[in-house]
């Protein structure tokens, strides 16, 4: 962990859960895929059981695309353009999902709105992580509205995904003190940094409550 800056993540980090068979994750990502390189790294590593089946992604130019071929796993783009009606865009992704047989939707910087219709057919079985201490700044523009504000704390929070937007039950925060002269690239690299700590521990977290609720054979 990094230790330049102080921060506090609650609830306190323990071990990883183990899972036999692998945790089997589908990821959402619209940008570079800081989030989802961690993700592969703890993985490869063998301290996260998880079996990342997919990434799914809206942009064709996005970073993740990358990361994703540099270790073959597979990817589709799914650009919200190509379809009439938004049904039809996450119709797309849920059968993607359902192809590879998903237990855990990861939002990791999916920047697109998901839809009740979205959310039900995986209902408690998304997570989504989001660069502000919710219920706080909500929205696009978090970090920037933090600073705008005066805000003296920030940090970044994992929830699970219900019908409003960044709401739904929390799993992990980490908070930080922004400082006089911190900025917007600053405070997001800090930010950051928090995200690939809490990321992977709130997915421990939520497989072990969906294979406790949901997957009785396991």
């Amino acid at each position: 962990m990094d230790k330049s800056f102080n921060y506090i993540i609650s609830p306190e980090i323990s071990e990883f859960r183990r899972f036999s068979p692998k945790l089997k994750i589908g990821v959402l990502a619209s940008g570079k895929g800081t989030n989802f390189q961690e993700l592969i790294n703890l993985s490869e590593k063998g301290l996260l059981d998880i079996d990342i089946k997919v990434l799914i992604t809206n942009k064709d130019d996005a970073g993740c695309i990358r990361r994703a071929e540099n270790v073959a796993i597979p990817h589709k783009i799914i650009r919200g353009k190509d379809f009439s009606k938004k049904e039809l865009f996450e119709l797309e992704i849920i059968n993607t999902l359902f192809h590879y047989d998903v237990e855990l939707v990861v939002m990791a910087g999916w920047m697109k709105i998901v839809t009740p219709f979205f959310i039900n057919k995986f209902k408690n079985k998304i997570i989504n992580i989001h660069p502000s201490l919710l219920p706080a700044y909500k929205g696009g523009s978090a970090i920037k509205d933090s600073i705008l504000n005066g805000s003296k704390i920030t940090g970044c929070s994992v929830h699970f995904v219900d019908e409003e937007v960044d709401s739904g039950s929390l799993i992990m925060q980490a908070a930080l003190s922004i400082l006089k002269d911190d900025n917007i690239e600053t405070l997001t690299k800090k930010i950051q940094i928090l995200e690939h700590i809490i990321l992977p521990h709130s997915i421990s977290h939520a497989g072990f409550f969906i294979r406790s609720n949901f997957m009785e054979s396991y």
